[in-house]
């Protein structure tokens, strides 16, 4: 069995050949996984730059780099679950899938609110190092009214098949959306013949147009 190599967010120092790492990466890197200098390293920026480096006193130094595209181009409107713990879940299991985008949005049947800014990325960044993607999935607060119509599909158990295309998904709280929240012209998808929970549709929606839009 081949022997894991560490993958590292790295996002400052990128004029360098040497990519500094944090106080807490250090940790990981010496104490957790017992790694030596000279050890091999995966590296990215968050931004579509990976590589492999190895590491050094004070950092990784850098060896082979190239881009990769991001996974899936789509924002993921969600209404925030009332657990942490299921909001956690929807937020590593995105960005395990490489989504661009998670926007939370409050609707007038949410019962959760958004965890932390802070926590939010931490799990971001967690998901996309154990992944080893390139991309780290942007996490903001918005209004539905925020999204347009434009690519926007929105969960629903008796919408239609997931389209080839679409920019953006919006999941409603386990209550639904209420008729008036659904922007105009925005087209109805079904996520299978069962009703999800919350994080459910929405790593399910995120797959589902993923796997379409790179058959398309």
């Amino acid at each position: 069995m081949a022997r894991h190599v560490p993958h590292v967010l790295l996002r400052d120092g990128w004029e360098a050949p040497v990519l500094p790492v944090t106080e807490e990466q250090v940790h990981h890197l010496y104490r957790v996984l017992r790694l030596t200098d000279g050890e091999e390293v995966s590296y990215t920026d968050g931004a579509g730059r990976v590589g492999s480096g190895s590491l050094v006193p004070g950092g990784v130094a850098r060896g082979e780099e190239w881009t990769v595209p991001c996974p899936i181009d789509l924002t993921v409107a969600v209404a925030p679950p009332k657990s942490k713990d299921r909001a956690r879940f929807l937020v590593e299991k995105l960005a395990e899938l490489g989504v661009a985008r998670l926007m939370w949005v409050r609707t007038r049947f949410t019962e959760g609110r958004p965890p932390s800014a802070a926590k939010a990325e931490a799990w971001a960044v967690a998901a996309l190092e154990q992944s080893r993607g390139g991309w780290l999935m942007e996490i903001v607060e918005g209004d539905i009214a925020d999204l347009g119509a434009e690519g926007l599909v929105v969960a629903d158990p008796d919408g239609d098949e997931p389209p080839r295309a679409a920019k953006t998904l919006l999941v409603g709280p386990e209550g639904g959306l209420h008729p008036a929240e659904v922007p105009p012209g925005a087209n109805a998808v079904s996520l299978g013949a069962t009703v999800l929970r919350v994080e459910t549709a929405a790593i399910v929606g995120a797959a589902l147009l993923g796997m379409n839009a790179r058959r398309s």
